[in-house]
């Protein structure tokens, strides 16, 4: 049977149809030729099975790297709501959950006013031991707080750095920042005359010894209409040992003007001291001062809007076109807060801030409408009935007073509701 198939294919391959009486030779040859396909065929097959065991140890390696550099990556986040009752002196436009302080207007509104926004949530990844190496590792965080936390749905970038063993490059705490010393509270942006500022910077932080470490970099602080021909350099000394967390701190920047006469520049400067002191593990007292010459953007609720002759950079300085000079802000700026734990689940806060503006300088002189002096009391209460949860509840009583004698009264509540991830 299997001569006659074989003699049937090749008759069909020759295009003639052979007789029963073909040649032995002819079938041999026929035979081999088989037998050479069958042994192709085989070797295909194998290529192919061992093509797939590779394939399928690859993608294992893959998948096991991924899984590896996964378990080096950190998310984390919150998911916040805050909300700001107002009864005195509020801003007329939306945004209003964080304190105004700096800039409410001196016309009380006809009724209480609320606000409310989730604006403050934000989503974060740290990865770590990059490439294997635990001195390398980079932060992107980000939240929705564009346009003055109306909640618009865009996002905003907190932290977007990597670290290079004692190097930082990126968006990071500026030096001038004091996030780790400041008094709880239920406002998203902390308190008035503390920092929260983040900045785009190089830094480079030298450890002294466990306990002391001397922070120094070049930042971008000039942001929106100010400008400067280079970088801020700044510096922090931070000492922890124990109880005591203290801070000491300062920049020198070039502040510049464009004005149609060419650009005008002066040196802008301030120096920073803080700290902490945890008398046990449910008592502290915080706060920190800064006296600052020409940049408002340092300390939290300072900014003010454009000065008399028009100038877009609002409270830093303004210029004096006859003398070819600029103008420079100054100010002194106190807070101090004491927080202490009822329970596991209730803690409180108070506080008090004070910023005092240089109303001997031309600069005051020249802008009678720009504050003199802002005062904020804080009293806040926090619940945290399981770990991850807070919500609280802050009280705010601060007044505004300007240059030419002009006052408002603050009175708010704030209250928030958060979880973190």
């Amino acid at each position: 049977m299997k001569k006659l198939v074989l003699a049937t294919l090749c008759g069909i391959a020759s295009g003639t149809v052979l007789s029963a009486e073909v040649s032995e030779d002819r079938i041999q040859f026929l035979e081999a030729q088989l037998k050479q396909i069958q042994s192709e065929l085989e070797q295909q097959k194998q290529s192919q099975l061992a093509l797939k065991a590779q394939q399928e140890q690859s993608k294992a390696a893959d998948s096991k790297s991924l899984s590896s550099m996964m378990d080096n990556v950190d998310v984390y986040g919150m998911i916040r709501l805050d909300g700001a009752i107002d009864f005195k002196s509020t801003p007329e436009t939306r945004g209003r959950t964080i304190n105004q302080i700096n800039k409410v207007p001196f016309t009380e509104p006809d009724s209480v006013r609320s606000d409310f926004t989730a604006a403050a949530s934000r989503i974060g990844f740290l990865a770590k031991d990059l490439g294997g190496n635990p001195n390398i590792s980079a932060r992107l965080e980000a939240d929705f707080w564009t346009n003055n936390g109306k909640g618009d749905g865009g996002l905003r970038i907190r932290h977007a750095y990597f670290k290079y063993y004692n190097w930082t490059f990126g968006q990071a705490w500026s030096l001038m920042s004091t996030p780790e010393i400041s008094t709880d509270a239920v406002d998203y942006s902390l308190l008035l005359g503390g920092s929260i500022l983040r900045t785009p910077q190089v830094s480079y932080a030298f450890k002294l010894d466990p306990e002391n470490t001397w922070n120094i970099g070049l930042e971008y602080m000039a942001g929106g209409d100010r400008s400067s021909a280079l970088p801020a350099l700044t510096t922090k000394f931070v000492h922890q040992s124990g109880p005591v967390h203290l801070l000491a701190q300062g920049f020198i920047n070039e502040k510049q003007a464009q004005t149609a006469t060419g650009d005008i520049e002066k040196i802008g400067w301030g120096v920073g001291a803080g700290g902490r002191y945890r008398f046990d593990d449910r008592n502290s007292i915080q706060g920190n001062y800064f006296h600052i010459v020409g940049d408002q953007r340092i300390a939290a609720f300072l900014i003010q809007g454009s000065t008399v002759d028009g100038a877009a950079w609002g409270g830093d300085y303004s210029v004096d076109t006859t003398n070819n000079e600029l103008l420079l802000n100054e100010f002194n700026s106190l807070n101090i807060g004491f927080t202490h734990k009822f329970t596991p689940k209730w803690r409180s806060s108070i506080a008090a801030s004070v910023v005092d503006f240089d109303d001997s300088s031309d600069y005051a002189k020249a802008n009678p409408e720009a504050n003199k002096r802002l005062t904020d009391y804080v009293a806040n209460v926090i619940y945290s009935p399981v770990p991850k949860i807070n919500l609280g509840a802050e009280y705010h009583h601060g007044k505004r007073e300007t240059f030419d004698n002009k006052e408002a009264d603050i009175s708010r509540i704030n209250l928030s509701a958060n979880y973190s991830f």
